[in-house]
């Protein structure tokens, strides 16, 4: 949240980060120092998923129902072409679902190093507490019901249970999710390619992980609570313009369709 979807670069562009960290570690604003260090447009994998155009809505929907079931080696292929495809022209993803995918996407591209924000847990918590309380409010999918691309959130939300039950042994994110989950990098990822960053430490240790110069312009920051709150707010805002739109289109309807039977039955 505070972002919008970012459109690809050109085919080709050289994929260089893999962005591991669970949400709410700051993974908005490392999106942002990418963006600005690598010079290239970051796939934030919530937003582009939810909130991108509908050919990577469905790509998204299409990786995380394969992900958990892929076994054969045609399965996996077709995986690994479902990747590359949603990230071609970008220099680096971010956030979940891809942060749960990252063994699958280093496969794809071994030479990308995954760079995993963290923080400690319970301050995290506190924060993932927040954000679960807004999207798991009872009301919400029935608000946005009439926004199109909103409609594919309950899809999303199921396959993205079946990867936790995969992945950690969870149907969503928990209070422990962030130990597993770094658990599990160090499992997978080689020891040499994997690099813990917290946000607070700003450029330098990024600077250094990736070799570039530290710029000369503020750290960003970005997505903090208030973020959240702000684009829940513009959900329901939006979600109850639709359903007055709907409400209008159907009055209309049903007057016409009384003024017809008046006149021909009458």
């Amino acid at each position: 949240m505070g972002q919008g979807p970012s459109l690809p670069g050109p085919p080709g562009t050289k994929f260089r980060v893999i962005g591991a960290g669970m949400s709410r570690t700051g993974t908005k604003t490392l999106n942002e120092a990418l963006t600005i260090l690598l010079d290239g447009p970051v796939h934030d994998s919530g937003i582009q998923s939810l909130g991108g155009p509908v050919n990577q809505i469905q790509a998204w929907l299409d990786i995380m129902e394969l992900a958990p079931k892929a076994q054969t080696f045609s399965e996996q292929k077709k995986l690994d072409w479902l990747i590359s495809e949603v990230l071609d022209g970008y220099v680096a993803t971010m956030d979940c679902p891809a942060a749960t995918l990252t063994p699958e996407i280093m496969r794809v591209y071994p030479d990308a190093i995954v760079i995993a924000t963290t923080r400690d847990q319970a301050g995290w918590w506190k924060s993932m507490n927040y954000l679960n309380g807004l999207m798991g409010t009872w009301y919400l999918p029935l608000v946005v019901l009439w926004l199109h691309k909103t409609q594919v959130y309950g899809v999303w939300r199921e396959r993205f249970h079946h990867i936790m039950m995969w992945r950690y042994n969870q149907e969503k994110i928990e209070e422990d999710t962030l130990r597993r989950h770094e658990e599990h990098l160090r499992q997978v990822v080689p020891p040499e390619k994997l690099f813990f960053y917290e946000v607070s430490q700003g450029w330098e240790p990024l600077c250094k992980i990736l070799d570039v110069p530290i710029p000369d312009r503020p750290f960003p920051h970005n997505n903090s609570k208030g973020d959240a709150a702000q684009t829940f707010r513009d959900h329901i805002i939006a979600g109850v313009l639709s359903w007055l739109f709907m409400l209008m289109v159907f009055s209309m309807a049903i007057w016409f369709i009384r003024n017809w039977l008046l006149e021909h039955f009458s």
